[in-house]
C-alpha cells in the first residue's frame, strides 16, 4: 500500500452557529470554510478526498505538505466565528473507490478528535519528517494510548499563538509575564532545585529522572519543567494528570498538555484525589533582573 500523511480538518462552533443563525445562512457560513479548506490542501499540493459533515479528509505525499496545509487553516480569519482544528499522520493508505482507509486515516481522525479548536496534533511519525522549521512550532504532550494501536503514539502540539489553546497559562496582565523568569526554586521534602534560561528538570517515579516521586499513582516519566525564553513551563506527560494550585488559590488539572507558571505555587502529580504532600513540588519563580537607563548628566 503506498506511504502518505493523512489530514483531517474539523470545524469548530458550527453547532452554535446552527443554533444562533437561520440553518441557511449558517450552512452557508460552513459550506465556504469547507470550500476554502480544500483550497487550501490543494494549493500546498494535497488532495481531497471527500468531506463529511464539518470536517475534510485529504492526503499528502509529504508530512512537510500537510503540516504547511494545517498552519495556514490555523492562521485563517475563518468568518461567524468559526476556527478549526486538525490531525495528522504518516502511514500507509488504502485507495479504494474514491476514498482512503488504513491505520493512518484512523490515527489521524482520532487525532482531529482530541485537538482543540485552532489546534494541530501531529502524530510521531508526521512530526519526525517535518523541517526544523515546523518543529520548532511543535510542543511534545506526551504519548498517548489510541485505540487500536498496540503501543502508545507519541502526540505533538501546535497552535496559531505559542501555547495559546493548547496550555492554560497562569497569571495576570500580560505587562507581569512580559518580565520574563530568570530562575525558579524548586523544593520537594527538603530537597531543593534551581534552573535557569535552557534548563529542564524531569518529575516521576523512575530513578532516572530528576525529581524522583514514589507514590504508586506517578507515572514513571510523569511532567518536566523547564525554562525557555523567560517562561516557567510545566508540562504533564503522564496517563493519571497533574494539579497547579497557585498562590491565590486558583487551580487548574492537566493532561497531557503544559502551563506557564508564574509566582509560587505547588504541583501536584496524579490526580486531584491524591494530591497531597508526599506529590507536591513547591516552586517559586524569580524575575530577570531589569537594569534601568543612566540619567543623562
Amino acid at each position: 500500500m503506498p506511504l502518505a500523511c493523512v489530514l483531517i480538518s474539523d470545524i469548530t462552533g458550527s453547532t452554535q452557529l446552527y443554533e444562533t443563525a437561520s440553518n441557511r445562512a449558517a450552512l452557508e457560513q460552513v459550506s465556504k470554510v469547507l470550500a476554502r479548506m480544500r483550497q487550501i490542501i490543494e494549493g500546498t499540493g494535497g488532495e481531497c478526498v471527500k468531506s463529511q459533515g464539518d470536517d475534510v479528509l485529504s492526503f499528502f505525499d509529504t508530512s512537510e505538505q500537510a503540516f504547511q496545509a494545517a498552519w495556514a487553516m490555523l492562521n485563517e480569519s475563518w468568518p461567524a466565528g468559526l476556527s478549526v482544528h486538525v490531525g495528522t499522520y504518516f502511514g500507509e493508505i488504502l485507495n479504494h473507490e474514491n476514498d482512503i482507509y488504513g491505520s493512518a486515516v484512523n490515527t489521524a481522525a482520532r487525532l482531529s478528535s482530541l485537538a482543540k479548536p485552532g489546534e494541530i496534533l501531529v502524530g510521531d511519525r508526521s512530526y519526525d519528517d517535518l523541517s526544523p522549521e515546523s518543529k520548532d512550532r511543535m510542543l511534545m504532550i506526551g504519548e498517548i494510548q489510541l485505540r487500536g494501536k498496540s503501543t502508545p503514539t507519541r502526540v505533538y502540539s501546535c497552535s496559531v499563538t505559542e501555547l495559546s489553546e493548547q496550555t492554560v497559562i497562569f497569571g495576570g496582565a500580560s505587562q507581569e509575564r512580559a518580565r520574563g523568569t530568570e530562575l525558579a526554586d524548586l523544593h520537594l521534602n527538603g530537597q531543593t532545585w534551581q534552573i535557569s534560561e535552557g534548563e529542564s528538570l524531569t518529575l516521576g517515579r523512575s530513578a532516572e529522572c530528576d525529581i524522583v516521586l514514589k507514590p504508586a499513582w506517578v507515572s514513571r516519566k510523569h511532567a518536566a519543567l523547564s525554562i525557555r525564553r523567560g517562561q516557567l513551563e510545566f508540562t504533564d506527560h503522564s496517563s493519571s494528570g497533574s494539579l497547579v494550585r497557585m498562590a491565590d488559590g486558583s487551580e487548574v488539572a492537566l493532561h497531557r498538555r503544559a502551563t506557564l507558571l508564574h509566582g509560587s505555587g505547588a504541583i501536584y502529580l496524579g490526580p486531584r484525589t491524591h494530591a497531597g504532600d508526599d506529590c507536591c513540588i513547591r516552586f517559586i519563580t524569580h524575575e530577570l533582573a531589569l537594569t534601568q537607563p543612566k540619567q543623562a548628566v
